[in-house]
């Protein structure tokens, strides 16, 4: 039988775990959350809904690290987190000093796991996705074609303004 320390311990090191029950994917951790000594002691989850849930180190079933899984049993109970709040101190002594938290709303959270079918799948509806990036240089053809195309450009103006000028002074462009 595990000790509580060990239990504690393999919260350790799980953001961005994904949140496994026998039905599917419940969501993903967010932040291990610590507790007064200093050990992990419940984690952060956002469903695939979008809503945010604590859940108990005593909850969890096992640890996955290799496939960075946390298995919890098919029903988990998700305690629903209220919006985040930040405190300032305003103490003399503790300028600048800020403070957030998040609490629990009492409430349990009713999650849908993702459907067996979409196991295969490697998607994870609730993770934050990166801004796509901007190529930093634009490929030698693009550049190449801009610049044949400013050349054709202004040979046409030259060639243009020649015959109007042409034209307003002799009253004939030939």
């Amino acid at each position: 039988m595990a000790t509580i320390s060990e239990e504690h311990e393999r919260l350790l090191d799980t953001d961005g775990f994904v949140v496994e029950s026998p039905a599917g994917d419940v969501g993903w951790v967010e932040e291990v959350w610590l507790g007064e000594e200093g050990e992990p002691e419940a984690v952060a989850v956002r469903t695939g809904d979008g809503q945010h849930g604590l859940l108990l180190g005593e909850d969890v079933v096992t640890v996955d690290r290799d496939n960075r899984w946390i298995v919890v049993p098919e029903d988990p109970r998700l305690l629903e987190l209220d919006a985040p709040h930040l405190t300032s101190s305003r103490a003399p002594t503790e300028p600048g000093k800020v403070a957030a938290s998040w609490a629990t709303t009492g409430a349990s959270l009713h999650v849908t796991p993702r459907p067996r079918h979409l196991w295969h799948v490697p998607y994870r509806p609730s993770e934050p996705r990166r801004a796509p990036r901007r190529m930093a240089e634009r490929p030698l053809w693009q550049g190449i074609a801009a610049l044949l195309t400013m050349i054709a450009l202004l040979v046409a103006a030259t060639i243009t303004l020649a015959y109007v000028i042409t034209h307003l002074v002799t009253g004939t462009a030939y």
